[in-house]
Parts: C-alpha cells; sequence; structure tokens
C-alpha cells in the first residue's frame, strides 16, 4: 500500500475537539482524532499503519481509508491550483511592522489626541456642514476620489496584515445589500490560529482609525489651512467607514471578527436557517447561542442598513445634486452640473453591473457543492 503525503495541509485546534484542516483554499473541520490522522499521514505511513497508531495509542478504530475518501470529496488530497496575483510578492518581514508594538502604540496616541482635540475645539469633529466647496463637479469627483482611495488603502491594510502571516489575498469588487465595496478575500485566514485572525479582520478599521484621529489633530493644532477641506472630507470618509463596519448584518469586518468571537463558522446562513424556521413555525435547528443573538440583529440589520444609508450616502448625494441643479439654474446649459450627475449616475451604474455579475455566477455555481467553510471576503 502507497504512502500518503498530507504534509502540505495545515491543522489548526479551534475549540475543543474542534480543528481546522485546510489546503489554504477549502477547509473542513474534523474532531481530533481527524486531525490526529491527518498527522500522521506524513509521507512515511501507509494508511493501515495509520489505523494501527491510532488504535493503538488513542483506543479508536479510524477507517483511514474511508477518511481519505471523504478529504478527497472535499478536495483537499492535493494542493490547490492557484494564479500567483500582485500581492503574492510582498513577504511577511516587508509589512509585519505595521502591526508591531509601536505601530499600535502610534495609533492609540493618535487616537487620543483626537479625542482631546474634539473636546477641547468641537468644531473639527465631523460633520457635513460646509462640506461642498467650489462646484458640484469639483465636490463630486473629489468625493468620489477620495472615497474611493481610503477604500483601496482600508483594503490594503487587510492584505498587509494577512500577507504578514503568510496568507494569500486577492482584491475584488462587491456588494453588500445596496452597497457597492471592494473586498479582500482571505480564505486562507483559517489556517490561523484563532486570535491571529482578529489582526486580518481588523486591520481595515485600524488604519481608518489611524486617518481620521490624525486628520482630526491636524484640524485642531495646525491652524487654518488651503487644506482643511479635504482634510475634513478625509476624516468625515474615514469616521464613516469605520461606522459602516458595524451594520455586520452583512459581511463586515466586524461580523467576521463577532463569528471568530463566536467560534461559528458559517453564522451568517446558520443564523437565516434559524429565522426560517421561527417565521414559518417548523422545529428550529439546534444552534448555537451566538448564532441566536445573531439572528435576532438579523431582523433589525436592514433597518440600521437604511439609516446608514439615508445619513451618509444620501445627504453627500443630495448636497451635491442640489449644488448642480443650482448652477443649472443659474447658467442653462452648463455642462458642469450635466458632468456632476454623469458621475454619479456611473456610480450607480457600476453598483448595478456588480451586483448583476455576482448574482449570475452564484447561479452558475447553485448546484455545486456547500463550502465546509465561510470564505473570508472582509470589506
Amino acid at each position: 500500500m502507497l504512502m500518503t503525503d498530507l504534509s502540505f495541509l495545515s491543522v489548526v485546534e479551534d475549540g475543543p475537539d474542534d480543528y481546522v484542516v485546510g489546503n489554504g483554499e477549502t477547509f473542513i473541520n474534523v474532531p481530533a482524532i481527524g486531525a490526529e490522522v491527518v498527522r500522521l499521514l506524513d509521507g512515511t505511513r501507509t494508511p493501515a499503519e495509520v489505523r494501527s497508531r491510532v488504535l493503538r495509542e488513542h483506543g479508536v478504530d479510524v477507517d483511514v481509508e474511508d477518511f481519505l475518501t471523504g478529504l478527497g470529496g472535499a478536495g483537499l488530497l492535493r494542493p490547490p491550483e492557484v494564479r500567483p496575483n500582485l500581492w503574492d510578492r510582498v513577504r511577511p518581514g516587508h509589512v509585519r511592522w505595521l502591526f508591531s508594538r509601536p505601530a499600535h502604540l502610534l495609533v492609540a496616541v493618535l487616537f487620543a489626541g483626537a479625542v482631546a482635540a474634539m473636546a477641547v475645539r468641537p468644531e473639527v469633529s465631523p460633520t457635513y456642514t460646509g462640506l461642498v466647496w467650489t462646484n458640484s463637479l469639483a465636490f463630486t469627483l473629489t468625493f468620489a476620489a477620495a472615497s474611493w482611495l481610503l477604500v483601496f488603502v482600508h483594503e490594503l491594510s487587510h492584505i498587509a496584515a494577512a500577507r504578514s502571516l503568510g496568507v494569500r489575498a486577492e482584491l475584488s469588487l462587491g456588494t453588500r445589500l445596496q452597497f457597492l465595496v471592494a473586498q479582500t478575500r482571505v480564505t486562507g485566514v483559517w489556517r490561523l490560529p484563532r486570535r491571529a485572525r482578529y489582526r486580518v479582520h481588523l486591520a481595515g478599521m485600524r488604519t481608518d482609525l489611524a486617518i481620521a484621529s490624525a486628520g482630526t489633530c491636524y484640524l485642531a493644532f495646525a491652524g487654518p489651512s488651503p487644506a482643511d477641506g479635504l482634510v475634513r472630507l478625509a476624516v468625515l470618509i474615514c469616521w464613516s467607514q469605520i461606522a459602516w463596519q458595524f451594520l455586520f448584518f452583512m459581511r463586515t469586518d466586524v461580523y467576521y471578527a463577532y463569528a471568530n468571537l463566536t467560534g461559528e463558522k458559517n453564522l451568517m446562513d446558520d443564523a437565516q436557517a434559524y429565522l426560517r424556521a421561527v417565521l414559518a413555525r417548523r422545529p428550529r435547528p439546534p444552534v448555537a447561542r451566538g448564532v441566536r443573538a445573531y439572528a435576532r440583529f438579523l431582523v433589525v440589520g436592514r433597518v440600521l442598513g437604511l439609516a446608514f444609508f439615508a445619513g451618509y450616502m444620501v445627504p453627500i448625494t443630495v448636497a451635491a445634486c442640489a449644488r448642480a441643479w443650482e448652477e443649472y439654474q443659474a447658467s442653462p446649459g452648463s455642462l458642469t452640473p450635466l458632468a456632476t450627475i454623469a458621475v454619479i449616475a456611473a456610480g450607480w451604474l457600476l453598483y448595478v453591473y456588480v451586483f448583476v455579475r455576482q448574482r449570475l455566477r452564484s447561479r452558475r455555481t447553485a448546484g455545486a457543492a456547500a463550502p465546509e467553510r465561510e470564505s473570508a471576503d472582509v470589506a
């Protein structure tokens, strides 16, 4: 009988008698005895030898051949085939310093300074007042460029955190309900110990906090400057991005951190299945307390999402469109207001395109086997 080599699989303890086994792209849960079988299948033993050793040392008779069949069905008998991407070139040593203790201390100092600044000078607190400057087109283009630039910086933080721990990362566009988002796929985060995953999940919010705090300190202590308008805009966008992450009825950064805290691997799907059973008055599936708590939050989540949409995106859009209308009335036939509307419309068209593409892709894969593990697409 041939030796079986599964040494390329990672094995990580995730709870009592709960281990995560994966090849970097696909991950499943196995009990402790299954994790031991995987460790022993390191290319130096046959399945029969592993079965004999497990029986002798643990008193459990494991059908190793059947276990291997199950791993094969999950696609775990060979390393994944992945295309190299730009982020693979980032080595852990290149970015590990970003998550060192001195870096954490710097963020904490900036945040403390920002809190003190807002307490002493409330006028530097982020507000929409006076945010639209010059003409509507200049503001719309500046807002769009600043928003996407800061979103990109947020996602780069997730990528840096993942690469600092040796995890692959992929950047793409996606949607969360009515929001167009950039997202970083870091499924390999499951090969890390649970505590280490928080670095990847929370890296984007940490960067947003650092930028918002630094901008607030600048506004409070640097004195009037031509850059004040841009700084205020950046501060508002960063604080809004942090607030958005707490809408974790969607798969946001806080959602993944909460799922990691509770130890739930498919939190969203389990909670939705629980709610469907409750609403249909069917027998409720057995779920953990964390899933029941999250299910209750999902009930009001849509309301919170609409509130964020109405309290952040709508005021910005309305302010820009109102300025464009004023400009058009003052100068009928001017192209600037029309360009403003075109930029805003282009953003919504991009959202519709990404939304439809995701739905078509989901339908094409509807017949495929469901993954054992929720892929981590932090946004």
